[in-house]
């Protein structure tokens, strides 16, 4: 559990509430559509996750650009969320007590993931002709930034991603210096950007030398492959203390990517698994089709829990997730149980609540 006195924590934030608590968080909102936030049955939600032991979630809101190559970003009257239902679930969330960590989420219309965008960088052919591509593209993600950053401070969230898996944008330092810099004119709370284990080992990332915190989506395996590829159904049941003798490892390459981002704390912004056997061999997995393993499910978070409680650099996690707003048919096939990463009404929900009580 995070130890201030171990870890670089920005003076003016010593005692934010981010630094301040143990995260037992859930990302909540993820592709939601125009509309969701003000729904009853989601308004009615942060009032169960507060029960269930949650006192941070991600507001996910998207906004949108028409394909991975494309430079203009945009709100969506499908996709993105106003500004009104935003406001009205982060008074839920926060009358529940219950703090918000804003995540504006890019979502691509042709369906890639986010890291896909990129482009060329001084490698046009024909003499006098340069397009300026990128110029463009952080143009108007600084813009749709700064949008996001002026809502974040007037409604008094209480902390902001800048991004999260732009794999393809973040060897670009100036560039994601600048968007920092003109975020911080706008809002006074502290920033971050969500990075991957991809991240990290393709890029030096200085430019995180400006944020106040780190956040990983970190999915680690809690077993090891039982083939190639692995296979869900048929792996070996683990124990709580199997995994946690296999996640063990995984404590020193936490402190090294601290120690290399200027020993800066770290939260796991997105962590989870399926209640579906076997899905801890690829955790991120969302398509195998299995049976339910609520068990599995909760003796891995509660793996998360044990391994990492002990490092002073860690302010804890935030599960993936509370909701699930798209169609997943395998996760229903099996009547025993839903299959998905949500945790209400399994025995993850019961694990979450045992930290949470912990940590206060």
């Amino acid at each position: 559990m995070l130890d201030k006195s171990k870890v670089n924590i920005p003076e003016r934030f010593k005692d934010h509430p981010v630094f301040n608590t143990l995260h037992c968080g859930m990302n909540f909102g993820f592709m939601a559509k125009r509309g969701y936030y003000s729904r009853k049955e989601m308004l009615e939600q942060p009032e169960k996750m507060a029960k269930a032991g949650v006192n941070w979630t991600t507001l996910n809101a998207n906004f949108c650009q028409e394909h991975f190559y494309s430079r203009k970003h945009f709100l969506d009257f499908n996709f993105s969320s106003g500004e009104l239902e935003l406001a009205e679930m982060a008074k839920s969330m926060h009358d529940n007590g219950i703090k918000i960590l804003f995540k504006p989420c890019l979502t691509l219309l042709d369906s890639a993931w986010m890291g896909m965008v990129n482009f060329p960088d001084g490698q046009q052919q024909i003499q006098g002709v340069k397009s300026s591509y990128w110029n463009e593209w952080f143009s108007s993600f600084t813009e749709s930034t700064k949008y996001f950053a002026d809502f974040a401070e007037r409604v008094k969230l209480d902390s902001l991603i800048i991004g999260a898996e732009y794999y393809g944008t973040e060897g670009r330092s100036d560039d994601w210096r600048k968007v920092i810099a003109e975020v911080r004119k706008i809002y006074s709370g502290p920033i971050t950007y969500e990075f991957t284990c991809t991240s990290r080992k393709a890029y030096s990332l200085d430019w995180f030398q400006d944020l106040d915190f780190l956040s990983y989506s970190y999915y680690p395996p809690a077993c090891a492959r039982n083939a190639e590829p692995p296979v869900a159904r048929s792996n070996p049941h683990y124990t709580l203390e199997n995994m946690m003798d296999y996640l063990s490892s995984r404590k020193e390459k936490i402190i090294s990517i601290c120690d290399r981002f200027d020993n800066k704390p770290i939260a796991f912004t997105e962590i989870g698994v399926r209640a579906a056997h076997g899905c801890i061999l690829k955790p991120f997995d969302f398509e195998w089709e299995t049976y339910y393993d609520g068990e599995e499910q909760a003796n891995y978070m509660e793996a998360i829990f044990r391994t990492f409680w002990e490092l002073p650099q860690w302010m804890g996690m935030y599960w993936w997730k509370w909701d699930e707003t798209q169609n997943r048919p395998q996760y229903h096939t099996d009547p025993k149980g839903d299959m998905g990463f949500t945790i209400a009404g399994k025995p993850a929900e019961n694990v979450l609540r045992k930290w949470f009580a912990k940590g206060k």
